[in-house]
């Protein structure tokens, strides 16, 4: 089994999944960095998937899929950006070889947006961040994010590691410590992904359960105080 996640741009992330030769990689939006990801692992992806559509985690798509000979997959609600081979609207398992992945709609950033379930790792897109949720300026709805947060995300086991399409834990955790001043979780993850980037390595992963306690998207019981956050974080 094999589990990549590169960072490319500033704060992106890139994921390489396999098993054995049965290769997947998701939300490849840099060419460059995807296929330094595969000649390390030395596999060759059959298979490109999306979290949801927007051009920095899908903007690489035709050039991979045409270098590699790969399937490009993703939902039909954002095909418009990536025009996906393969729909994934009504999968709840997709089976890519010997990979066995479960797929959460996730609607709200993007019409589209999933969450990927695989081997105790869930990949959030732009749906779920460390301490934080996406934004709804491109295409996005704040009360289907909030009905993911309320319902979707809730129902899932509380040892998934969160893999987010972004890095954005140190802008967050400031808004998260602003609001909760007292959040000694939220300030002991704030020193924690300080020291890492000090080191110059990548911040552990938290697992969702943890999540909970740092991220107030995931405690805001209901959708319109959600909502209401959400505008205080684009306006913070």
């Amino acid at each position: 089994m094999t589990f990549v996640r590169r960072r490319f741009a500033r704060d992106n992330y890139l994921y390489l999944l396999a098993e054995g030769e049965d290769a997947v990689l998701v939300d490849p939006a840099d060419p460059a960095v995807a296929l330094d990801a595969v000649r390390t692992a030395g596999v060759r992806p059959r298979w490109i998937l999306h979290t949801h559509g927007h051009v920095d985690h899908s903007g690489g798509s035709a050039r991979l899929r045409q270098e590699l000979g790969a399937q490009v997959i993703g939902h039909g609600d954002d095909a418009a950006w990536f025009a996906p081979d393969r729909d994934l609207s009504g999968t709840t398992v997709l089976d890519l070889g010997r990979l066995r992945i479960r797929v959460h709609p996730a609607p709200g950033h993007t019409p589209g947006s999933v969450l990927l379930e695989w081997q105790g790792r869930l990949l959030t897109g732009d749906t779920l961040f460390w301490s934080g949720c996406g934004n709804c300026r491109h295409g996005g709805d704040p009360s289907l994010l909030a009905t993911t947060f309320r319902t979707v995300l809730p129902a899932l086991d509380p040892r998934l590691e969160v893999h987010p399409g972004h890095d954005y834990a140190e802008a967050n955790l400031p808004f998260v410590l602003d609001r909760e001043p007292a959040n000694q979780a939220a300030a002991g993850r704030l020193s924690a992904v300080r020291a890492a980037r000090a080191a110059g390595v990548e911040p552990e992963a938290t697992e969702l359960g943890e999540e909970v306690l740092v991220n107030p998207f995931l405690r805001a019981g209901g959708d319109g105080p959600f909502v209401a956050l959400r505008g205080l974080r684009d306006d913070w």
